[in-house]
């Protein structure tokens, strides 16, 4: 099992990412383990990787993550959800849209363009530099998302045991 973290995890991600953009799904779950830390898993129609992450309130957490060997319709999502991807985004659009929100009159109107029928649609695509993207969904969920299968419960713990080495190698006060 290789353990990938910080931007090679992100870099092989992406490579992934852009050889096929549709039906990603991205999921946290916010129960936090015994470790103190979340886990998530990362699906594409072809694999699943399983992260493990420090925090989920921090702007840029530490994250460590594996390809497992899952098939990814375990995880389906629901119907109704919209797929984790990069969309381009019209930044006046986006803004005049977040504004409406501010105002409940505006929201109900029938007219009223809901963020999530927003990202429905846009289409997912492959970022490229000197573009705006927004990306998500990221589906916060208090399910257990280890319990598919029980190897991730060992994959878990050993994501566990590696992120807390490597936070102890940064903050020499880290218990």
């Amino acid at each position: 099992m290789e353990i990938l973290e910080g931007n090679t995890l992100a870099k092989s991600l992406l490579k992934k990412y852009s050889a096929n953009v549709r039906d990603w799904n991205f999921q946290i779950s916010v129960r936090e383990k015994q470790d103190n830390f979340f886990d998530a898993i990362v699906t594409n129609p072809e694999e699943v990787w399983q992260l493990k992450i420090d925090s989920i309130y921090k702007p840029s957490p530490l994250i460590l993550g594996t390809k497992v060997d899952l098939e990814p319709v375990k995880f389906k999502k629901n119907e109704n959800q919209v797929p984790f991807g990069y969309r381009k985004i019209d930044a006046f659009k986006l803004q005049r849209m977040l504004l409406n929100m501010q105002e409940p009159q505006k929201m109900a109107d029938p007219t009223h363009e809901s963020l999530a029928s927003w990202l429905n649609s846009v289409e997912p695509e492959i970022p490229k530099p000197d573009n705006n993207y927004v990306y998500g969904p990221f589906i916060f969920t208090n399910n257990d998302l280890t319990s598919v299968d029980k190897n991730q419960k060992v994959i878990s713990d050993k994501l566990a045991n590696r992120l807390r080495i490597t936070l102890r190698s940064l903050y020499s006060g880290y218990g």
